[in-house]
């Protein structure tokens, strides 16, 4: 319940102050997905949060935590902890069974927030947890976030926030896990990209 009051009270902010807008590509899948999003602000969870029309779990870095009001929402979220640039085991083990037990999960990629225009380079957790899961991976493009609220800072400027959620992409299960991980790591770097500069050019 909390879950769904955090979103509501979130999305009639972000759509009051800021005109919020979703829009979606394709018919999401109706089983568990792996949402996966470019990353420049604080309130990109949020902005993702209010723009999947699912209850979806986190996977945040241990240093989100250390933000105000971030670190309240994210332990009502349920988030799944995850150590920063590392392979921690624990978390992806939790994750694998959410998605088994039917739940989606939401991530970014990049590890961090990136002041890059696109998205340069992604870590391999999204890919390995759809390979091993067969799970899709929904890529979702988030602009103007950076401008309501750029990194650093904590009181919000004006601006306008647009969510793109993108084509599903699901895993060959049949390759082997290597070449599995680095095709889906090239196709979501690519869709991302293709969604950002999408919402640019508008």
């Amino acid at each position: 319940m909390l879950y769904y009051f955090i979103k509501a009270i979130t999305l009639a902010i972000m759509s009051l102050f800021f005109g919020f807008n979703v829009n979606l590509l394709d018919d999401l899948p109706d089983g568990p997905c792996i949402f996966v999003a470019n990353h420049k602000s604080i309130l990109d969870p949020i902005a993702l949060m209010d723009a999947i029309d699912r209850r979806v779990f986190f996977i945040a870095s241990k240093d989100l935590y250390k933000i105000p009001i971030l670190n309240l929402i994210l332990n009502t979220l349920e988030a799944i902890t995850i150590k920063k640039n590392s392979a921690d085991v624990s978390a992806l083990k939790k994750a694998i069974k959410m998605l088994d037990d039917g739940r989606s999960i939401a991530l970014f990629p990049e590890g961090g927030i990136s002041l890059d225009k696109g998205v340069i380079k992604i870590y391999k957790g999204a890919m390995y947890l759809s390979c091993k899961t067969g799970c899709p991976i929904v890529p979702v493009g988030i602009n103007g976030t950076d401008i309501v609220l750029p990194m650093g800072e904590y009181l919000p400027h004006a601006g306008r926030i647009s969510v793109t959620i993108g084509k599903s992409i699901y895993p060959d299960v049949s390759m082997n896990k290597g070449d599995c991980l680095e095709r889906m790591a090239y196709e979501v770097l690519n869709s991302l990209n293709n969604l950002i500069k999408n919402q640019n050019s508008k």
